[in-house]
């Protein structure tokens, strides 16, 4: 993989990351090695080598692809230093209006160059693909009514039916905080080896909410510099009530821990938050 990259092998220093990743530290370059195994590992190997060549070319944010090894499956890219968005939305001090802002756009301009993908997209596969993403958002759906019987079960349909309103696009499906890499004003979306069909806001609310070890939702639409768009709003709303519910293998949260976390800028998520007892006044549907 390393004569690959045009690096000596004999001057290599190479630093284990986590499972599958090496990093390597040369005088002239630094690098990332991924090595893919485990199910579909060549098919979402030349995803990932795939996208970064052709959205690198569009200057899309995303690590410069550098070379690629088909009898190893594995792929050399730039190194991205920085810190995940993970790590950020953990710490004491939350990401502020300019750094929201900057992952915000840093999405748009990804979505921008996906959008050649989405044109090969034939119309049959865009329709069973609606219907099966229709179904997953209204299992999450479900779930959070059983979990918590005091929302109003209309409120959550609202949520529901917001997200997906919208009509689905080639996205990264491993969408994640820890996927996303920021070093001062640098947006970068890393693991894109999973590309799919998706509503737009509902994988960016996977991008950008995380959970910590107490089970406290903690999303990056709290210091938009403006009000999410209604389909964000929703998404990470149902987002953050299933994580509170218990979904993904996460753990429960009490109610009173949503106070402050919930977008809540919904008349649905407003009501929500009063049907928690975390609002006092919330407008009712009649005014």
């Amino acid at each position: 993989m390393l004569r690959s990259t045009g690096q000596s092998t004999a001057r290599r220093r190479l630093t284990h990351v986590r499972q599958g990743l090496w990093r390597f530290s040369g005088r002239q370059a630094d690098l990332a090695i991924k090595l893919f195994d485990g199910s579909n590992a060549t098919e979402r190997f030349r995803t990932e080598a795939a996208l970064y060549r052709e959205l690198g070319r569009e200057g899309a944010p995303v690590p410069g692809l550098i070379a690629t090894h088909e009898e190893s499956i594995a792929l050399a890219r730039t190194w991205v230093p920085g810190s995940t968005l993970y790590e950020h939305l953990l710490a004491d001090v939350p990401p502020n209006q300019y750094a929201a802002g900057t992952v915000r756009d840093a999405w748009r301009q990804l979505t921008n160059a996906l959008t050649p993908w989405d044109a090969r997209i034939d119309p049959t596969r865009r329709l069973a693909a609606r219907r099966k993403r229709r179904m997953e958002v209204g299992a999450v759906a479900q779930a959070i009514a059983d979990c918590f019987p005091t929302i109003p079960a209309e409120a959550i349909h609202d949520l529901r039916e917001t997200v997906v309103a919208a009509d689905l696009a080639v996205l990264p499906l491993d969408a994640s905080p820890s996927n996303i890499i920021l070093d001062g004003d640098l947006v970068t979306f890393i693991d894109l080896e999973l590309l799919g069909l998706d509503f737009a806001d509902w994988t960016y609310g996977k991008y950008v909410t995380a959970i910590d070890e107490a089970g406290a939702v903690r999303s990056l639409a709290a210091s938009h510099p403006d009000d999410p768009a209604p389909g964000v709003d929703a998404a990470i709303t149902l987002l953050a009530l299933a994580r509170a519910a218990g979904l993904w293998d996460a753990p429960r949260i009490e109610p009173k821990a949503l106070a402050g976390l919930l977008p809540g800028r919904s008349l649905a998520s407003r009501r929500i938050l009063q049907s928690l007892g975390l609002e006092s006044n919330v407008t009712s549907d009649s005014g």
